[in-house]
């Protein structure tokens, strides 16, 4: 990873700033970490409250197997859970699926819900709406500077993390379903998990499926909507390629009222940002808040990066302005695109373009 200088604004973090108004990049493996107890996991607050005055939090999940977490529901949060690596069990109600990379799972408000980490080593992503909910994390846990996880913890789970939960449970979002039946993980439903449901519900969505559109090179396929969260946020994964640059993305895109969050998973993807850029690789993140421009250019043969937003955000310009797309890699050659298909939606999403 490169920025213009070393003193960049962008030279890379090991913890979110903390504050508002701030765009940031974070190493891999990164973020405010905090262990669980007893659970051979490890939370890694990337996007807090803090930084987004509350819109949303994203947080990464390292573990290794252990007991599923317990039924829950929030009365208001949205959870939502990305495999990046290994697998993971999420339940929602009477559902269960196994999630590998790319696979990816809602939980709504009210839905009552919880995972499993399974397998040697696991990461996923979630997006917490609101923001603010991560002070969870930090009651229940505790300040962990390790390489990845711990795998053993000798304690006794019902003098270190029991009471800790019982008294969350009064004080933050989170309601204890202790009674809820459990289900044996079921098997993908084709023709179900691979669309998007287009309302508040809770569901799964199976890796490389749901709707995907193309704009020049660039193939956004959205894992979230404004229907799905209740017009709360955006979820999205962004794939392109340096051969087809410049891309639709090339030039400046200042969003209002929309934060936006980037994960990089493949290759290399270059951020700028004002006079500053940075090419980020797997596993690294970036943070663009809202009124802040921005561009992104793909960096190599092929490039993949994951959007978290409070609104429509990016992932619904490029749903809006690009074409249905069918194939699951970008193609090989770039199709004509006219930068009128971006600027007549500026009024409606509250965006701007750069001239130039």
């Amino acid at each position: 990873m490169h920025s213009t200088n070393g003193n960049s604004k962008l030279a890379p973090l090991e913890t979110p700033p903390g504050r508002p108004d701030e765009a940031y990049v974070l190493q891999s493996l990164c973020g405010e970490l905090i262990y669980i107890p007893c659970s051979k996991s490890i939370m890694r607050l990337a996007v807090t409250g803090k930084e987004t005055n509350d819109s949303f939090c994203v947080v990464g999940t390292g573990g290794a197997q252990s007991d599923p977490i317990g039924f829950h529901y929030h009365r208001q949060a949205h959870d939502v859970f990305l495999c990046i690596k290994g697998n993971i069990n999420v339940w929602a109600n009477d559902q269960c699926r196994t999630l590998g990379p790319g696979d990816f799972a809602s939980v709504p408000p009210g839905v009552i819900h919880q995972y499993q980490i399974v397998g040697d080593y696991t990461e996923f992503l979630g997006l917490i709406v609101p923001g603010g909910w991560e002070e969870f994390f930090r009651f229940i846990g505790e300040p962990y500077n390790g390489p990845l996880f711990p795998l053993t913890d000798d304690r006794n789970v019902f003098q270190v993390l029991i009471p800790k939960l019982k008294a969350a449970a009064e004080q933050f979002d989170m309601v204890p379903v202790r009674d809820h039946p459990s289900v044996e993980p079921q098997a993908w439903i084709a023709g179900k998990d691979d669309n998007l449901p287009g309302a508040l519900e809770p569901y799964f969505l199976r890796a490389g499926t749901g709707p995907r559109h193309l704009i020049g090179g660039v193939v956004c396929t959205t894992l979230a909507g404004m229907a799905e969260s209740n017009g709360r946020f955006s979820i999205a994964s962004i794939e392109g390629c340096s051969a087809h640059e410049p891309s639709p993305l090339s030039k400046g895109l200042t969003f209002d009222e929309v934060h936006h969050a980037f994960y990089v998973v493949d290759g290399s993807v270059t951020f700028k940002l004002g006079n500053e850029q940075v090419t980020l690789t797997s596993g690294q993140s970036i943070f663009v808040p809202q009124a802040h421009s921005f561009a992104i250019t793909f960096a190599s043969r092929f490039a993949k990066a994951y959007v978290f937003t409070n609104g429509e955000g990016l992932p619904g310009l490029l749903r809006k302005a690009g074409t249905p797309f069918q194939e699951s890699i970008p193609p090989a050659n770039p199709t004509s695109w006219e930068e009128s298909r971006l600027r007549e939606h500026e009024s409606s999403f509250k965006f701007s373009l750069a001239s130039a």
